[in-house]
């Protein structure tokens, strides 16, 4: 017996069942890609985490991490880029934490909040190679950000061989806790009983959570967290950073409207193909 052809009633397009289309928007904003992993749509799961997070943190090293980052303080140097940024969820989110969560102090050069025992590595005057050791820093006990004691002790690299130095460094200076770079930097100078001494110039690591989505300031331009300075080293790779993460923030707030209300079908559209087009993603 032969099937009877579908009526044109049947042949309406059979929307797809959305599993929790609030909460899967909610993941969809977090992290691209997750909602659609969690309503079980592998293939767009896939394809929106990939496209969106390589956007994004491809235009996050062109711009050397400095790109991404939230300041609405005065209307000269408001970041209406991160609203587009925003949308990327939450590896654009600690922008927002770190302009509003931190004090004003670790923005401020020179200002330690605690002693610091770190690996430093930098050049000294008269020393050809790099000089890398231990820098401690003792914080004085009036409070106030400042500090009592600079050490440093290790060894400078020069022509091959290695020879232990170990001294103070006077007239230090620090970059701000909180900046655009993986490493802070210390100026200072270095004296030292029958060693060298001079001007010391060197840097340390800093924690990533103080230095991931660091506000920019449109302060002195020789300063390390200024915004002039960060254009003034990456020239055009600033602004095209700036783009890849906005785009990539754009493209969630497309894949999460998709998680909302899911996939758009026309009123012609056959279950067949809107089914089978939806199985696939």
């Amino acid at each position: 017996m032969s099937q009877q052809p579908a009526t044109p009633d049947q042949a309406k397009v059979a929307k797809l069942q959305l599993r929790n289309p609030l909460l899967a928007g909610i993941l969809a904003f977090l992290v691209p890609g997750l909602g659609h992993l969690y309503q079980r749509r592998m293939f767009k799961a896939v394809l929106y985490a990939v496209c969106i997070l390589a956007t994004f943190f491809t235009g996050l090293k062109i711009g050397h991490g400095q790109v991404v980052y939230f300041q609405w303080s005065a209307p000269e140097s408001r970041t209406f880029a991160y609203l587009c940024q925003f949308w990327v969820g939450l590896p654009a989110l600690p922008a927002l934490a770190q302009a509003k969560l931190r004090s004003n102090q670790v923005f401020d050069e020179g200002y330690l909040t605690s002693a610091l025992d770190v690996d430093c590595v930098g050049t000294l005057d008269g020393v050809d190679g790099l000089v890398q050791g231990r820098l401690t820093v003792e914080a004085d006990s009036g409070g106030g950000g400042r500090f009592a004691v600079a050490k440093f002790r290790g060894t400078a690299i020069q022509g091959g061989s290695e020879k232990r130095i170990e001294g103070t460094l006077t007239n230090c200076t620090f970059d701000p806790q909180v900046g655009p770079s993986p490493r802070r930097g210390v100026l200072g100078y270095f004296e030292s009983g029958g060693g060298p001494q001079g001007r010391f110039q060197g840097t340390f690591a800093r924690p990533i959570w103080d230095w991931y989505g660091a506000p920019l300031f449109d302060v002195d331009s020789s300063r390390a967290n200024s915004l002039d300075r960060a254009h003034r080293e990456l020239g055009s790779r600033f602004e095209l950073g700036v783009v890849y993460t906005m785009i990539a923030g754009l493209l969630n707030l497309l894949a999460i409207f998709d998680a909302v209300y899911g996939p758009a079908y026309g009123d012609d559209e056959s279950i067949s193909k809107g089914t089978e087009a939806e199985g696939t993603s």
